[in-house]
């Protein structure tokens, strides 16, 4: 956030016309607080809609409360109305801005050049009056990011468009209009594209585009939310706690209830995030639509993902399921939901197919080594049998290959994971060796990512062997670097 400078662009300026939020948008923000009161208004009168008599809170007054309210309600409106009347923004030649507030007022902006994702949002409220509110994604992380709340469909659907051509091409424009000199007040100056500053704030959205790589059924993300082992204690623990009402066993419920109530909300929003899952890929992006109640649509750049993890829990070894996650450079831990799932649960063929589409360079065999084999096939080095004490199951597994493009990294025997880093991805390299490891002659090595939900590192290698991937990993990402 910044406040507007003596310099900044002002409404009258030609880079690009100030535009106002939808008129809805102020009672969209505060639905939730109107559905609140709506339902302690019902509470308060579900005694006399049952036939029992109440007490009048008004003491008689019920005329000058029915006022009141009246006059609040029309005060709200009036604020609502005075809000959207000073909130607009602008698309300008070089950035986007935003100017909200009457009293304290703010003014953000957001570069091309900064722009990471532009992403699309349709909670359930919006979703009913036909409206969506955009998300410009900047590189300074979660706080620094610009919310357009609400415009139409076909707004937002033309401004995303908008924005992701102009930050493809921002570096080279800028490049152009700064060498470019003005002859005189009236030269218009145009970049090496043969667009004018005019044109690129008037850039018309281009149809979207693109091939459908995935789109999972409700039904299989209900399935593997019920499959995970949380969800199998559910699956037991709600007739269990119906049954201690039932018999009134006051102890289990008291027990059984916050446990249910904790776990099931957890997978509730699980399940309401990744319902309707579809992969689209667009060229050098992937767009990827998701939601129940609240429907988003993000794009994600390809050369932004950082790191990848094929993982399968116990119970999904049964199906054959498999779920990809990915660190984004510029997204935060809030972003999670929405940047970082490739596929919420797809069977192998469908992993392999994202994997391929993410880091072409990754052969099949070595895929499926990484994902469901053992041993040293296909140039994997696993860690030594001196580790068998410390991981007796899946010692043989653990392990890594060297490919021209990256890392691949796999674990464990009962929940599986596999991780691919590219060379130039990888920040940083940690060699941990604790007592009883030193004692059994193992370390273990982490490549450190971008922050994720993907944590790449491989356990109990031989002192030997962990020493080697570290100092020649060190030189393959300098090497990987310096040709990117």
């Amino acid at each position: 956030m910044s406040t507007a400078a003596p310099g900044a662009a002002g409404p009258g300026d030609d880079a690009g016309e100030w535009r106002h939020l939808h008129p809805l948008s102020p009672l969209l923000k505060g639905g939730i607080a109107f559905l609140a009161v709506l339902a302690y208004i019902v509470s308060q009168q579900a005694d006399s809609l049952f036939g029992a008599d109440r007490d009048d809170p008004t003491q008689g007054h019920l005329g000058l409360a029915a006022l009141g309210v009246v006059v609040v309600l029309l005060a709200i409106i009036a604020g609502a109305w005075v809000s959207w009347r000073f909130s607009r923004f602008r698309v300008a030649d070089t950035l986007i801005e935003l100017r909200t507030g009457v009293l304290f007022r703010q003014h953000r902006q957001v570069r091309f050049d900064r722009i990471q994702a532009v992403d699309l949002g349709r909670p359930l409220l919006a979703r009913l009056t036909g409206l969506s509110e955009v998300v410009v994604q900047s590189a300074g992380g979660k706080d620094s990011h610009l919310k357009l709340s609400f415009l139409t469909d076909a707004q937002a659907q033309q401004v995303r468009e908008q924005l992701m051509a102009l930050a493809g091409r921002s570096d080279e424009a800028a490049g152009a209009w700064a060498s470019a000199a003005d002859e005189d007040a009236g030269h218009v100056r145009a970049d090496a594209s043969g667009l004018t500053e005019a044109d690129y704030a008037d850039l018309p959205a281009p149809a979207p585009v693109g091939d459908r790589v995935l789109a999972i059924p409700n039904s299989r993300i209900l399935q593997s939310v019920l499959y995970s082992g949380p969800g199998l204690a559910i699956v037991v623990a709600v007739p269990a706690l119906v049954v201690s009402v039932a018999l009134g066993v006051p102890e289990m419920v008291a027990w059984l209830g916050p446990m249910t109530l904790a776990i099931g909300s957890a997978h509730l929003k699980r399940l309401t995030q990744e319902c309707n899952f579809e992969l689209v890929h667009q060229g050098d992006r992937l767009r990827i639509r998701h939601g129940l109640t609240d429907l988003r649509t993000t794009t994600v750049p390809i050369h932004r993902i950082q790191a990848v993890e094929v993982s399968q829990s116990l119970p999904w070894r049964l199906t054959g399921w498999w779920r990809i996650q990915v660190n984004v450079a510029g997204a935060g831990t809030g972003d999670a939901e929405t940047q970082t799932v490739l596929m919420p649960v797809g069977n192998r063929e469908e992993a392999l197919r994202v994997l391929t589409l993410v880091h072409p360079g990754i052969p099949r065999d070595a895929a499926l080594a990484a994902l469901e084999g053992a041993g040293t096939a296909h140039g994997f080095v696993t860690s030594t049998a001196r580790a068998r004490r410390l991981d007796p199951l899946s010692w043989g597994r653990q392990g890594y290959a060297v490919l021209p493009d990256g890392l691949l990294t796999r674990r464990g025997a009962w929940y599986r994971a596999a991780q691919f880093v590219p060379h130039a991805r990888i920040q940083s390299l940690k060699l941990e060796q604790g007592p009883v490891q030193r004692r059994r002659g193992v370390a273990t090595v982490r490549l450190v990512s971008t922050v994720g939900p993907v944590s790449p590192a491989v356990a109990h290698l031989d002192e030997t062997d962990a020493v080697r991937l570290l100092n020649e990993q060190v030189v393959r990402s300098s090497r990987a670097r310096q040709r990117a």
